[in-house]
């Protein structure tokens, strides 16, 4: 059981944010501040022009707020092939929907799993994907963080004692704002029998560019998972796999099946939001990401170390107008407390001055 005595007493303690007004800015404790902590990189989600404009839409649409069954029993909408075609035909894969990226890393990797397979899974991969393999009681092996090396060799290791060997990791890792070297793991496969890979798009899809970084590899990629609740603004997730596999998810995929699909309005935002060009956006993103100057991504970690002084750090700039979560272990290592940047483009260089300085003035170990 969680010992909270412990977790209060090393400042790993959580409490629920009651703030209000998920935008540019978030009302939080009576403060306004500039929000520096969602997912919603392109700011669509908080976009009230494009709400107003799909809103009126709505009207005239058969789209409701619930979809009354998993869609296993039948489909509410036909948004949802919609959906599905629109990834099929940029990806070149099939698609399925599914709620959440949680859901579907949980049931995905589960329905992956055999007794002649092997996960290697990079050390910081999300924890839906570990919950996967726990709770499936694969076999796995993890690898220091975008090691090569380590990968290659747990890859040589293992090859002749496994027919499938499945590696794990993000695109853009959610904590650290870095990428995977893909390229180097597509090499893997031509070099060693029955090696396959799955990536997580979460924080790549939609927000540096259309597809994310994997996009230009996605026909030799065989496990794509994309997220839509985060640089899309809106909800649910699409696993991308060949037909024969998208066949065994559909039929073995714990969270699609016993699942109430998502609400077919939902659905319908999200093919909504994908007939927009948001290249401005981007563009502007890509400018606050070389403002500041800590990352190359649109994720900037500001590693402080200590949990005492990553939470002394963002109450210090909440009290100065900015929200910025202190992200600390267990989501990241021991000692790798950080303040979570997470840049969106509908912010200036102008609201980002004062916090440079700051951070400047700190300085990250």
């Amino acid at each position: 059981m969680f010992d909270i005595e412990k977790a209060k007493q090393n400042s790993s303690f959580r409490e629920l944010k009651h703030s209000k007004i998920s935008s540019k800015f978030l009302s939080l404790d009576g403060k306004n501040l500039l929000n520096l902590g969602s997912n919603d990189y392109l700011g669509i989600a908080s976009n009230r022009a494009l709400r107003d404009e799909f809103l009126q839409i709505c009207l005239g649409s058969e789209w409701y707020f619930g979809s009354g069954a998993s869609r296993l029993v039948y489909t509410s909408s036909d948004e949802f092939d919609r959906l599905e075609s629109w990834f099929e035909a940029k990806f070149h894969k099939s698609a399925v929907i599914f709620n959440s990226g949680y859901c579907a890393n949980l049931s995905c990797i589960s329905a992956l799993n055999s007794d002649d397979t092997l996960f290697i899974a990079d050390k910081l991969i999300h924890a839906s994907m570990i919950d996967a393999l726990k709770l499936s009681n694969a076999k796995f092996k993890r690898y220091a963080h975008n090691d090569n090396e380590a990968l290659e060799g747990l890859v040589k290791q293992n090859c002749d004692k496994f027919k499938h060997i499945i590696i794990l990791s993000e695109a853009i890792f959610s904590m650290d704002g870095d990428r995977a070297d893909i390229d180097f793991m597509l090499s893997l496969k031509k070099r060693y029998d029955g090696v396959m890979l799955y990536i997580d798009l979460a924080h790549s899809f939609f927000a540096l560019d259309e597809l994310g970084i994997g996009a230009r590899l996605s026909c030799d990629i065989d496990f794509m998972l994309i997220t839509l609740g985060k640089a899309l603004g809106s909800s649910g997730a699409v696993i991308l796999s060949s037909n024969e596999f998208k066949d065994i998810f559909i039929n073995s995929a714990r969270s699609l099946i016993y699942s109430t699909a998502l609400a077919p309005i939902n659905v319908a935002w999200s093919n909504f939001v994908l007939s927009k060009d948001y290249t401005k956006e981007r563009e502007n993103l890509a400018n606050l990401i070389n403002f500041l100057g800590l990352n190359s991504t649109h994720i900037s970690p500001f590693i402080v170390g200590d949990n005492a002084k990553t939470l002394k750090l963002s109450n210090s700039l909440k009290s100065l107008g900015y929200f910025i979560p202190a992200i600390r272990p267990p989501t990241v290592p021991e000692g790798k407390a950080r303040l979570r940047i997470s840049l969106r483009a509908d912010l200036e260089i102008d609201d980002l001055v004062s916090l440079k300085r700051i951070l400047d003035e700190n300085g990250s170990h």
